[in-house]
């Protein structure tokens, strides 16, 4: 549920964002700053469960940014849409549990679950990218 989840919310402001004119967003460069670290704590918490290595600390920087998400995008997207966002990451900011979830399934099905972990890490990273670019 957690990568799921992230994904989810990824996805959906990956198409948001890619919708909005870029002239509208200021602080485009602070704004892809806070996906690409967004995304950094994904891909550092994929990279960790992936080696079977718990990604101790990684629950508390998922918490930080979901804290931030309304205050960072809300007036790019609206405070209601970027606080429902920001819910969403909120429930699932435990992320570490994954360390114990994917111990007790097989290899295949762990690779598949890191997988929309990743995918999720590369809307938000896909985010960055293109408000970089249209800053």
């Amino acid at each position: 549920m957690i990568a799921e989840t992230l994904f989810s919310v990824g996805k959906e402001l990956f198409n948001t964002f890619f919708k909005i004119e870029e002239r509208k967003i200021k602080n485009a460069i602070r704004v892809a700053d806070y996906f690409a670290d967004l995304a950094q704590v994904i891909e550092d918490t994929s990279a960790y469960l992936r080696k079977g290595v718990y990604p101790r600390g990684e629950c508390e920087n998922l918490r930080v940014h979901a804290e931030k998400m309304k205050d960072t995008i809300g007036k790019i997207i609206g405070e209601e849409e970027a606080g429902e966002y920001q819910k969403k990451v909120l429930e699932v900011w435990e992320i570490e549990r994954m360390y114990g979830e994917l111990i007790s399934i097989d290899e295949k099905k762990r690779e598949e679950r890191l997988k929309v972990l990743d995918q999720a890490a590369g809307y938000f990273r896909g985010i960055a990218a293109h408000l970089r670019v249209s800053a």
